[in-house]
């Protein structure tokens, strides 16, 4: 039997509830509303409608206007880059320190911590909870002169900063490159024009972004992590139930892995990917454990975050000379 205009009717108001209760959740992907980072969310908004939590996904291809709509309310949930992220928990925004996690083995293992229920209230700051992290690949130094083989030759050199990120210009002025200021919308452009000599950028940018057009025949990518870079789901407190959280940082955790095998098979199509000069590593990594405890004291990165992973390379490297102290 066909169904009644009174069933109809009930379908439909049922239908418009729950659209009216759906909390918007906003995202950033700078490929649109048809990219990765889209098609994920909308995979959790099914997760969270499961859970009673019904989302409507909004796209924005500029993080500063989907951050600043964040604060302003007009979102409940946004998922940002791991450094926009760090004014609204200190602790999981210290994730994406320089120097901070050497290799993806060490990422994932402090990812698998920070997803269990004892961890819980470290993912919750003032009004505001993380509600899941996913990693975005390691960044690495792009440069368009190969030349550029140690830290001293980048004195002078022009390097593009985040301009909201004061931990980028600090290790531009610790190595006296010239700092350029650039957002995630900008930066690869510069790179590829000529207006900056030198970029930190994840591998999964290098095709996309068409960074090899800026690294040419003469540059090269260093193959050496300067900073683990993430995504995460910053949710505003009062939103959610108490307990949604927990459910959507297991539902992130349950996908890291994915993520990491697609960052590899990115990582695999970098032309010019080699490893630091013979000699030079050890300058490079001394040059980034100073920068990140100089920033630690200045209140830019969490002390807290600074000692885990510390521990987190211990346990990897237990022989490191930093083990036998305790400057982190």
């Amino acid at each position: 039997m066909p169904p009644s205009l009174a069933q109809l009717a009930t379908f439909l108001l049922l239908a418009l509830t729950s659209i009216a209760h759906a909390r918007p959740l906003c995202v950033f992907d700078m490929a649109g509303a048809q990219g990765p980072l889209t098609t994920a969310m909308k995979e959790f908004a099914l997760y969270s409608k499961s859970k009673g939590q019904p989302l409507e996904v909004r796209t924005y291809v500029d993080e500063r206007v989907a951050t600043e709509d964040f604060k302003a309310g007009q979102c409940d949930a946004v998922l940002l880059t791991g450094v926009r992220a760090r004014p609204f928990n200190s602790f999981t925004g210290s994730i994406d320190s320089v120097g901070g996690l050497p290799d993806y083995g060490m990422l994932q293992r402090l990812l698998d911590t920070l997803a269990r229920p004892d961890a819980a209230a470290l993912m919750r700051q003032g009004d505001y909870e993380i509600g899941g992290i996913l990693p975005l690949g390691a960044a690495y130094l792009f440069l368009r002169d190969r030349r550029i083989d140690s830290v001293a030759k980048m004195a002078g050199r022009r390097l593009a900063v985040l301009e909201h990120d004061a931990a980028q210009l600090r290790m531009a002025e610790r190595i006296g490159a010239q700092a350029v200021s650039a957002d995630v919308t900008t930066f690869a452009g510069k790179f590829n024009n000529g207006a900056v000599d030198v970029i930190a950028a994840p591998g999964i940018a290098y095709m996309p972004l068409e960074l090899y057009k800026g690294v040419g025949t003469q540059g090269v990518v260093v193959k050496l992590p300067v900073a683990q870079l993430t995504l995460q789901l910053v949710m505003r407190r009062a939103a959610f139930p108490e307990d949604f959280g927990q459910q959507a940082r297991g539902w992130f955790a349950g996908r890291s892995e994915d993520a990491l095998r697609l960052i590899r098979q990115a990582e695999d199509d970098i032309l010019f990917f080699f490893p630091v000069p013979d000699g030079e590593e050890g300058q490079y990594r001394e040059m980034m454990r100073e920068a990140r405890i100089s920033l630690t004291t200045e209140g830019i990165y969490d002390a807290r975050m600074m000692r885990l992973m510390k521990k987190v390379r211990c346990r990897a490297l237990p022989d490191a000379a930093e083990c036998s102290d305790n400057r982190e």
